[in-house]
C-alpha cells in the first residue's frame, strides 16, 4: 500500500486564509503525513483514490499515472491529475513570483491517450448545476463534446493529429463536503480507440462514492 497526499477543504474567512496559507507551507516542508490518504490496489486493474477530507473517492485504472496537485485555492481546490502520459506531468507549487502549475497542465497526449482531472469547489467557483444524471445518489451534470486537436488558448490537453477530434468531458457533482460542495472533472480522450478510453472513464465516474 502506497501513500499520497490529502487534500481538506479550508475555512474561508480571513483569518481561515492565514491558516490555511501557513498549513500550505507545512504540506510543501514534507510534514503532510496527517493530511495523507491511502492509496490501494483492488482487483481487476484499479487503483482506489480516497479524498476523505472532501468525503469522496473513486477507483480508476492503475495503469494511469497519478499525480496529486500541490497548491490549494480559495475557492477552488485542484485535487490529481490521471493520465496514461508516463511521466506524468508534475506540479509546481505557487510562488510570491507567479502562480503554480495550472490542473490541467499543458499535455500533449499520444494515440488513445487519456487524461482526467479532478477539482473540488465550493458552487460559486463553478456555477450553477443542471443535473441531467446521478453518481452515487448525488444530482450531476455529465457532458461529452468533440473537439479539435489544434491548441487554443482555451484548450491545455491535446491529441495528436491535424485536422481529427478528441472528446472531451466536462462532469459537474453535487458534492456532501461542508466546505467544497461542488466536484468537478474534467477528461480529454484521444483515438483512433475512443471506445476503450470512454468506457474506462465512465467506468471511474460510475464508481464514485461519497463517504460523509
Amino acid at each position: 500500500m502506497g501513500v499520497v497526499r490529502g487534500r481538506f477543504p479550508i475555512p474561508r474567512s480571513g483569518r481561515g486564509l492565514l491558516v490555511a496559507a501557513a498549513a500550505l507551507l507545512v504540506v510543501l516542508g514534507g510534514a503532510a503525513a496527517g493530511l495523507a490518504v491511502a492509496l490501494t490496489r483492488s482487483g481487476g486493474g484499479l487503483s482506489k483514490a480516497d479524498f476523505s477530507g472532501y468525503q469522496f473517492e473513486f477507483s480508476y485504472p492503475s495503469g494511469w499515472q497519478r499525480e496529486d496537485w500541490c497548491w490549494l485555492g480559495t475557492t477552488y481546490f485542484p485535487l490529481t491529475l490521471l493520465t496514461t502520459a508516463n511521466p506524468a506531468p508534475t506540479c509546481q507549487p505557487s510562488t510570491i513570483f507567479g502562480f503554480g502549475t495550472p490542473l490541467p497542465p499543458l499535455q500533449k497526449l499520444g494515440p488513445n491517450g487519456v487524461t482526467v482531472w479532478w477539482t473540488a469547489a465550493n458552487r460559486s467557483a463553478l456555477g450553477a448545476l443542471k443535473p441531467n444524471t446521478r453518481l452515487d445518489g448525488q444530482p450531476a451534470h455529465v457532458a461529452w463534446r468533440r473537439e479539435s486537436t489544434k491548441r487554443t488558448i482555451h484548450s491545455f490537453v491535446n491529441c495528436p493529429g491535424k485536422g481529427t477530434t478528441q472528446r472531451s468531458l466536462i462532469a459537474l457533482i453535487t458534492g456532501t463536503a461542508p466546505g467544497a460542495p461542488r466536484i468537478r472533472v474534467g477528461a480529454v480522450v484521444c483515438g483512433p480507440d475512443f471506445a476503450s478510453g470512454l468506457a474506462d472513464v465512465r467506468r471511474m465516474l460510475d464508481s464514485l462514492r461519497f463517504t460523509s
